[in-house]
C-alpha cells in the first residue's frame, strides 16, 4: 500500500510543480493593425497612396506582448512596420496559426432620412440649400458608413490595395479614389479587428480606419481622380487636418479642386466658387452654353485641369442666389463622333467634352452637355 501511494504522488503533485524558470512566455496578442505599402517602400500604418501604375500592397499584423516584451508578429517579407510612427522590427506570423478576413469601410453615397419625413434620401449637407437660408450652417451632417466583404474567413494576410465600390456609379473610372479597409484576424483562438464602420466622429470616419487612395498621376487631375468615392458633402468643413476634404470624409465642388492643389503642396485656404479667382487668371470670359453644351461662338485657349464655373440657366436659372452656382475642371478634349475629329480632341470647348466635378452623390466623371444650358466661366490655376 505504501509504495503504491509513492507511485501515484508524483502524479498528484504534477498541477503544482514550479515552472520552468528558462521557459518563453507565451505570446498574448492585443490588437490586430493594417500597414500598407507603395512599391518596395516601408511598410506602414498611414494611409496608403499610390499612382495607378505603382504596386500598392496591405498586410495585417498582430501587437501584443511575450512577458514585458512588445512584438509584433507579420506576414512573410513583412520584416519590418512603422506603427504610430516608430519603427518596430517583426517576428514571423506563421499563416498555420491565423485566419483572416477583409472587408472595405465605405460610405453610403445618400444619406438615410426616416420614413415618416416622405424623403427616401438625400446629399450630405452642412449647411441649409433652402433658398431663403441658403448657406446657412446647420452643423456638421451624419454620414453613414457601411462594412463590405471583399476576401472571406482564409485570406491571406497580405493583399493588394485595390479601389472598388459596393456603391459604384456609372462615371466612375475603374481603379481611381479612395476606399477604407478593415481586417478581421482569429490568431491562436484570439479574434481581432481593426478598426471599421464604429470609428467614426464629427467629421467622419476617423483616420485609424485605414485609408487606400489610388490617384491617375501626380498633376492637378490625378490627385483630384483620388477623391473618386469620397460623397458629397455640400458645405464641408472642419479646422486643420480635420477639413473632411484633407481627411478623404467628404468634399463639395469647390473644396474638392482646392483639396487637390493641396495634396500637391500648394497651401491654398479653401473657400467657395466665389472665391476660386484668388487662386486663378481667366482663360475664357463668361459664355452661354445651350441645352447642348454648345456656345454661342467657339471658346478655344482651355486646357485639361482648367476649371470651368457653373451658373444653371433654363429650369435652373437663380438656383443659388450666388454668381455661379457650381465648379468642374475639364478632364478631357472631345469633339463630337460625326466630326471632322471623330470624337477626338479639337481645342474647343463645348458639350462634348469630359469634366470631372463633384456631383450627387459623388465625384464623377461626365459630358458636360450634362451641366447645360448654363453660362460658363473658365479659369487656370495660377503658378
Amino acid at each position: 500500500m505504501r509504495r503504491a501511494l509513492f507511485a501515484l504522488a508524483p502524479a498528484l503533485l504534477a498541477p503544482y510543480a514550479v515552472p520552468d524558470a528558462n521557459a518563453e512566455p507565451a505570446f498574448v496578442p492585443e490588437r490586430a493593425v493594417i500597414v500598407g505599402r507603395v512599391a518596395d517602400g516601408a511598410w506602414t500604418d498611414a494611409a496608403t497612396e499610390a499612382r495607378a501604375d505603382q504596386r500598392a500592397e496591405l498586410a495585417v499584423v498582430v501587437v501584443g506582448r511575450r512577458g514585458r516584451q512588445p512584438v509584433v508578429l507579420a506576414p512573410e517579407g513583412v520584416a519590418q512596420v512603422a506603427i504610430g510612427g516608430a519603427r518596430r522590427a517583426t517576428e514571423r506570423l506563421e499563416p498555420q496559426r491565423a485566419r483572416v478576413r477583409w472587408s472595405t469601410v465605405e460610405p453610403h453615397g445618400f444619406r438615410a432620412t426616416p420614413a415618416t419625413t416622405g424623403v427616401t434620401s438625400s446629399y450630405y449637407s452642412n449647411v441649409s440649400v433652402e433658398p431663403r437660408t441658403f448657406g446657412n450652417w446647420l452643423g456638421f451632417d451624419h454620414i453613414d458608413y457601411f462594412e463590405r466583404e471583399v476576401a472571406a474567413w482564409g485570406a491571406p494576410a497580405t493583399i493588394s490595395a485595390t479601389v472598388t465600390s459596393g456603391e459604384l456609379n456609372a462615371q466612375q473610372v475603374p481603379g481611381l479614389g479612395t476606399v477604407r479597409y478593415k481586417a478581421e484576424i482569429d490568431i491562436d483562438g484570439t479574434r481581432l479587428a481593426t478598426p471599421g464602420l464604429e470609428a467614426t466622429d464629427t467629421y467622419g470616419v476617423l483616420p485609424r480606419v485605414h485609408r487606400v487612395s489610388i490617384r491617375r498621376g501626380d498633376d492637378f487631375l490625378g490627385h483630384l481622380s483620388a477623391y473618386l468615392l469620397v460623397p458629397e458633402v455640400f458645405g464641408s468643413a472642419g479646422e486643420g487636418k480635420n477639413h473632411q476634404t484633407d481627411r478623404f470624409t467628404g468634399a463639395d465642388c469647390a473644396d474638392v479642386m482646392v483639396g487637390a492643389m493641396r495634396r500637391m503642396g500648394r497651401p491654398l485656404a479653401y473657400t467657395n466658387v466665389a472665391g476660386l479667382p484668388a487662386y486663378t487668371t481667366v482663360v475664357a470670359r463668361p459664355a452661354e452654353l445651350d441645352e447642348h453644351g454648345v456656345p454661342g461662338q467657339p471658346i478655344t485657349g482651355v486646357r485639361e485641369g482648367d476649371l470651368i464655373r457653373i451658373d444653371y440657366g433654363g429650369a435652373l436659372r437663380g438656383h443659388t442666389p450666388r454668381s455661379y452656382d457650381h465648379v468642374a475642371a475639364l478632364w478631357e478634349d472631345r469633339s463630337d463622333p460625326a466630326g471632322p475629329e471623330k470624337g477626338g480632341p479639337d481645342g474647343k470647348l463645348d458639350g462634348f467634352d469630359l469634366v470631372i466635378h463633384m456631383g450627387h452623390p459623388r465625384l464623377i466623371i461626365e459630358p458636360l452637355s450634362q451641366q447645360s444650358p448654363a453660362t460658363i466661366d473658365v479659369l487656370r490655376w495660377k503658378k
